[in-house]
């Protein structure tokens, strides 16, 4: 699936919670084999206004749209600009996403929502805060109170000198913003002033607040939403505050966040004398660190110690908080650590007793709580927004009210006074539910693929399972592919085996299954061709081959796809695969073939697995076997299905040679397994197989012979050698039988027997 992401801003350049949260989402959806485009937001002054870029990196393709805000005309253009329009639109068009996943617009353009439902995409926006509802988006007014909003006429106290006062205020922004350094410094100074003055004269003056801005924009959000086709929401309080704006509760949906648990292993906890509490986060007034702070300076000397991991952030310009915070940091047992990469949060809190959220706005759910319950810290926060449905006070962490010092005061002293409060505490904070990234990404897939048509999606993937003989074999197979981190559209299993079928050992499975039973054995080119079939008629546009003796593990699939995605001229991509017997071993990794003598050979075969490259790159190879196989659409409609005539074996490389002729290359991705056990369903040791084999191998060579310069007569003779080499060296029954199947099968080669 094309999955188009949409978010403001974007790690490295921006570590806030949203701006994680997408990323590490991204890059979950990313491992499944997804086609992932993030579209975002950075802000380089020395770089033109709206100049894009495009990185790539971690299996993400990332477009950067710059914005400074310098060539803004009016508060409108803030959220809705043209010209970041303008850049998007070519975004989208280059990448035709099937779905967009929209975390948030501010800085960029509400607009690429319009752009996104005029092409027929569907949109799900994930609410991370309330920007739709409030342009300041923490629903906090200017004396930092929550406000009841969204209502035009309260909005307008918040919006602004530059908005109330309209586009000649904006100019004179652009003005300020666009005098150079040095010598005119003195200018953009007195221009600044200016500017500042006009914010006292818009607020005061009767009647110089008109409503037009606030409810303008409130209406184009309304607009907006009601382009989105989905809405999800971390929290219950989130969710209620949006049904209670207006917004239907049947397009809404409550979406805990996913946490990566992986990067929260067992840490070493090193105990200490005194609680060391500590604060995670931006460090701005709305995040309220100062109240922390004040109530810590209330503690009896040398309880406890803060660390404080954050940057200093100015509240929309706002400085002001900085003279209130400075002295509180310079307390004695205050350390302030500064910014840290995500990385480094695990160790940060496994470096403290306590985490600190006293935030005075409605906060959405904190990533940092979940990040604190996965290393085992509990958490005292305020009681506002959905901090109470993560927070059981008295459970995992004390709730305070927002804002309230002494509230938070008396909280620390319980903990300085009570060790055993901490230490039940903590132990409800580790035993606390916290959804992996794992869940919440493959629930994300789910969405995303209901949301699609089939007839409209670019990526429909089935898989098409072969059985005859051992049903519990092939009840394996389907297992291995249910649990695939690619989810699989369509799992076809087609049963090949009048008389050991395998429905009754799939029973319990049927519902998440396509079966179809074939009325005699058609061997593997014909009892796969059933399955292709059905693959394509329920719009398929890659279709992966497994025998029923191969097991996939989760990751195969999406590793596979992202290898065939990776070049158009792909038609065909399989896995190394490993002997089922003795993982260790390399059984093949792809086919080589000589036209002229005919020699074909599994290349890799019985080597060592670590003696492999495990490049992620895709390898060229003549051919894929047909054990675990993924094919394209595209290739299948160049080249045809399966040769029946080979009824068993050299069926995979004649496709792969005929996908070859139409256009289609054939490759190895190394860094994709499977276990194959191999012989299941003939027997490894079966005269058959070398009959097969013969007649098979001498019709390849046949079709190939005229293109090579090589007489015909000598490939044939050569391929007959070769098999009768290869009986002479095989296990099993005797020598006679074993060279009297290659007898058999070169006679009805020549004879034009097959199937």
């Amino acid at each position: 699936m094309r999955i188009l992401v949409v978010v403001h801003a974007f790690p490295p350049t921006s570590m806030g919670g949203a701006e994680t949260y997408a990323d590490a989402h991204a890059r979950a959806l990313a491992r499944r084999g997804h086609q992932v485009t993030v579209l975002t937001r950075e802000a380089d002054a020395s770089q033109p206004e709206y100049a894009s870029r495009v990185e790539r990196r971690d299996g993400l393709e990332v477009a950067w749209i710059n914005n400074t805000f310098r060539q803004i005309a009016s508060f409108a253009e803030s959220y809705a600009n043209p010209a970041i329009d303008a850049v998007s639109a070519s975004v989208i068009d280059a990448f035709r996403p099937d779905v967009a996943h929209v975390h948030h617009l501010t800085c960029l353009s509400t607009g690429i929502v319009g752009l996104l439902r005029s092409r027929g995409v569907p949109v799900v926006f994930t609410l991370h805060d309330y920007w739709l509802l409030c342009h300041r988006g923490q629903l906090l007014d200017n004396a930092y109170r929550i406000c009841s909003g969204p209502e035009p006429e309260g909005c307008n106290a918040c919006l602004g000198p530059a908005a109330r006062l309209g586009p000649s205020a904006f100019a004179a922004t652009r003005f300020v913003q666009n005098l150079p350094a040095g010598p005119a410094q003195w200018l953009r100074r007195t221009a600044e002033q200016a500017v500042a003055l006009m914010e006292p004269r818009a607020s005061n003056a009767e009647g110089a607040t008109p409503p037009r801005e606030a409810r303008a924009r409130l209406d184009s959000m309304r607009a907006v939403m009601g382009q989105v086709t989905c809405f999800l929401s971390p929290s219950q309080a989130l969710y209620r505050r949006f049904v209670a704006s207006g917004l239907p509760a049947d397009r809404i949906q409550i979406w805990p966040y996913g946490h990566d648990h992986t990067l929260f292993g067992s840490r070493d906890r090193h105990g200490s004398g005194r609680v060391r509490l500590g604060f995670l986060g931006s460090v701005m007034i709305s995040k309220a660190p100062d109240v922390l702070l004040s109530a810590f300076a209330g503690l009896p000397p040398g309880t406890a110690t803060v660390d404080v991991f954050g940057a200093y952030t100015p509240y929309h310009g706002d400085d002001a908080y900085r003279a209130v915070l400075e002295p509180l940091l310079s307390k004695p047992g205050v350390t302030m650590h500064g910014p840290i990469a995500h990385e480094a949060v695990p160790a940060a809190l496994s470096s403290i007793d306590v985490l600190v959220v006293p935030s005075i706005w409605p906060e959405n759910s904190p990533l940092v709580i979940g990040e604190a319950f996965l290393a085992g810290v509990p958490v005292v926060a305020s009681r506002v927004g959905g901090i109470p449905e993560a927070v059981v006070d008295g459970v995992n962490g004390l709730l305070v009210e927002p804002g309230d010092v002494e509230d938070m005061r008396r909280a620390l002293v319980r903990l300085v006074d009570d060790p055993a409060l901490l230490a039940r505490l903590r132990e409800g904070a580790r035993v606390s539910v916290v959804r992996t990234l794992e869940e919440d990404a493959d629930a994300s897939v789910r969405l995303f693929t209901s949301l699609v048509p089939p007839s409209v999606r670019t990526d429909r993937l089935a898989a098409v399972v072969l059985h005859f003989g051992h049903p519990d074999e092939t009840r394996l197979s389907v297992r291995s592919l249910m649990a695939s981190q690619r989810p699989i559209d369509d799992l076809i299993v087609v049963d090949n085996d009048p008389e050991r079928p395998c429905g009754a050992a799939l029973e319990d499975v049927r519902d998440r299954v396509v079966y179809l039973k074939s009325l005699r054995n058609l061997g593997y080119s014909g009892g796969m061709n059933l399955g292709i079939r059905e693959a394509l008629a329920r719009g398929a546009q890659r279709v992966f081959l497994v025998n029923n003796d191969v097991i996939v593990p989760p990751d195969t699939v999406g590793r596979l796809e992202r290898a065939l995605a990776s070049d158009a001229r792909l038609g065909a991509v399989g896995p190394v695969a490993l002997a089922r017997t003795d993982p260790s071993r390399i059984a093949t990794r792809g086919m080589s073939y000589h036209s002229g003598t005919g020699r074909m050979r599994h290349l890799g075969y019985g080597r060592q697995v670590a003696e492999m490259s495990r490049d992620g790159s895709p390898t060229l190879v003549d051919g894929v076997s047909g054990c675990a196989m993924l094919v394209s659409r595209a290739a299948l409609d160049a080249a045809g299905l399966l040769d029946e005539t080979y009824f068993f074996s050299f069926e995979d490389l004649d496709w792969c040679l005929r996908a070859r002729r139409a256009g289609f290359t054939s490759a190895v991705a190394l860094d994709a397994v499977v276990l194959h056990e191999g012989g299941v369903s003939m027997g490894a040791d079966s005269p058959r197989r070398l009959y097969f084999a013969a007649r098979n191998h001498l019709r390849l060579a046949g079709s190939t012979a005229s293109r090579n310069g090589v007489p015909a007569a000598l490939t044939a003779a050569s391929v007959i050698a070769l098999n009768l080499a290869h009986a002479c060296r095989a296990r099993g029954s005797t020598l006679f039988a074993r060279v009297r199947a290659v007898v058999d099968g070169t006679r009805d080669h020549f004879a034009g027997r097959y199937g």
